[in-house]
Protein backbone atom coordinates (compact mmCIF):
# COMPACT_ATOMS: atom_id res chain seq x y z
CA UNK A 1 0.00 0.00 0.00
CA UNK A 2 1.37 3.38 -0.64
CA UNK A 3 1.46 6.07 1.77
CA UNK A 4 0.42 9.10 1.60
CA UNK A 5 3.08 12.51 1.32
CA UNK A 6 2.73 14.03 4.89
CA UNK A 7 3.09 17.94 4.84
CA UNK A 8 5.46 19.75 6.91
CA UNK A 9 2.77 21.01 9.27
CA UNK A 10 5.12 24.34 10.75
CA UNK A 11 5.71 25.20 7.16
CA UNK A 12 2.55 24.60 5.58
CA UNK A 13 0.81 26.46 8.96
CA UNK A 14 2.92 29.83 8.39
CA UNK A 15 2.44 29.70 4.52
CA UNK A 16 -1.30 29.42 5.12
CA UNK A 17 -2.09 32.26 7.35
CA UNK A 18 -5.99 32.38 6.89
CA UNK A 19 -6.14 28.81 7.92
CA UNK A 20 -8.93 27.63 10.57
CA UNK A 21 -8.53 24.79 13.38
CA UNK A 22 -11.51 22.00 13.98
CA UNK A 23 -11.99 19.15 16.47
CA UNK A 24 -13.77 15.84 15.25
CA UNK A 25 -14.80 13.54 18.28
CA UNK A 26 -13.90 9.74 17.91
CA UNK A 27 -16.49 8.31 14.83
CA UNK A 28 -17.49 11.46 14.13
CA UNK A 29 -17.57 12.36 10.11
CA UNK A 30 -15.54 14.83 8.62
CA UNK A 31 -17.24 14.45 5.28
CA UNK A 32 -19.60 12.49 3.94
CA UNK A 33 -19.14 10.67 0.43
CA UNK A 34 -21.20 12.03 -2.42
CA UNK A 35 -21.36 15.74 -0.61
CA UNK A 36 -20.58 18.92 -2.28
CA UNK A 37 -17.10 20.29 -0.52
CA UNK A 38 -15.56 23.81 0.49
CA UNK A 39 -12.39 22.66 2.15
CA UNK A 40 -9.67 20.26 2.28
CA UNK A 41 -7.57 19.06 5.37
CA UNK A 42 -4.65 18.37 7.12
CA UNK A 43 -4.39 15.81 10.20
CA UNK A 44 -2.68 18.01 13.20
CA UNK A 45 -3.43 15.58 15.20
CA UNK A 46 -5.13 11.80 15.03
CA UNK A 47 -5.97 9.40 12.64
CA UNK A 48 -8.44 9.78 9.93
CA UNK A 49 -10.94 6.99 8.05
CA UNK A 50 -11.04 7.29 4.51
CA UNK A 51 -14.18 4.94 3.54
CA UNK A 52 -15.84 4.50 0.04
CA UNK A 53 -19.50 3.13 0.15
CA UNK A 54 -20.46 0.10 -1.48
CA UNK A 55 -23.39 -2.62 -1.61
CA UNK A 56 -21.69 -4.02 1.26
CA UNK A 57 -21.24 -1.23 3.45
CA UNK A 58 -18.64 0.79 4.00
CA UNK A 59 -15.00 -0.44 2.68
CA UNK A 60 -12.15 1.43 4.36
CA UNK A 61 -9.85 2.63 1.86
CA UNK A 62 -6.95 4.28 4.17
CA UNK A 63 -5.91 5.36 7.56
CA UNK A 64 -4.42 8.83 7.08
CA UNK A 65 -1.91 10.09 10.11
CA UNK A 66 -0.48 13.65 11.33
CA UNK A 67 0.33 15.47 8.63
CA UNK A 68 -1.70 13.94 5.85
CA UNK A 69 -4.32 16.06 3.33
CA UNK A 70 -7.86 14.82 2.46
CA UNK A 71 -10.91 16.45 0.86
CA UNK A 72 -8.63 18.39 -1.96
CA UNK A 73 -10.71 17.15 -4.54
CA UNK A 74 -13.28 18.97 -4.10
CA UNK A 75 -11.64 22.21 -4.17
CA UNK A 76 -9.66 21.32 -7.73
CA UNK A 77 -12.64 20.30 -9.94
CA UNK A 78 -16.05 21.08 -7.76
CA UNK A 79 -17.35 17.66 -7.91
CA UNK A 80 -18.64 15.39 -5.41
CA UNK A 81 -16.75 14.06 -2.76
CA UNK A 82 -15.71 10.53 -3.80
CA UNK A 83 -15.09 8.95 0.16
CA UNK A 84 -16.32 9.92 3.35
CA UNK A 85 -13.82 10.68 6.25
CA UNK A 86 -14.50 9.74 9.40
CA UNK A 87 -12.08 10.71 12.77
CA UNK A 88 -10.84 7.37 14.56
CA UNK A 89 -9.26 6.47 17.68
CA UNK A 90 -9.82 9.73 19.77
CA UNK A 91 -10.28 13.31 18.76
CA UNK A 92 -9.03 14.59 15.96
CA UNK A 93 -7.62 18.10 15.27
CA UNK A 94 -7.55 19.04 11.73
CA UNK A 95 -6.48 22.54 9.51
CA UNK A 96 -9.17 23.81 7.72
CA UNK A 97 -8.65 24.71 4.18
CA UNK A 98 -11.02 26.71 2.48
CA UNK A 99 -11.69 26.85 -1.36
CA UNK A 100 -10.89 30.37 -1.63
CA UNK A 101 -7.38 29.90 -0.17
CA UNK A 102 -6.51 27.40 -2.50
CA UNK A 103 -7.93 29.26 -5.42
CA UNK A 104 -5.82 31.95 -4.62
CA UNK A 105 -2.89 29.58 -3.84
CA UNK A 106 -3.47 28.06 -7.38
CA UNK A 107 -3.33 31.62 -9.10
CA UNK A 108 0.15 32.15 -8.10
CA UNK A 109 0.94 29.34 -9.62
CA UNK A 110 2.65 29.11 -12.95
CA UNK A 111 0.24 27.96 -15.95
CA UNK A 112 1.80 24.45 -15.98
CA UNK A 113 1.91 23.20 -12.65
CA UNK A 114 -2.39 24.57 -13.36
CA UNK A 115 -2.50 22.47 -15.85
CA UNK A 116 -0.74 19.44 -14.27
CA UNK A 117 -2.84 19.29 -11.51
CA UNK A 118 -6.74 19.76 -13.90
CA UNK A 119 -4.87 17.02 -15.54
CA UNK A 120 -4.21 14.81 -12.43
CA UNK A 121 -7.63 15.73 -10.70
CA UNK A 122 -9.48 14.65 -14.17
CA UNK A 123 -7.12 10.98 -14.25
CA UNK A 124 -7.93 9.99 -10.32
CA UNK A 125 -11.68 11.68 -11.18
CA UNK A 126 -12.36 8.62 -13.57
CA UNK A 127 -10.25 6.15 -11.88
CA UNK A 128 -12.83 5.69 -9.07
CA UNK A 129 -15.39 5.71 -11.67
Amino acid sequence: MVKPPRLDLDRTNSRLADVGRRRFEKDHYIFRERETGDLAFIIAEGQVEILKETEEGPVSLRILQKGAMFGEMALIDDEPRMASAKAIDGPVELLEVSKVTFKKKLKESDPFTRGLISILSDTVRHMAK
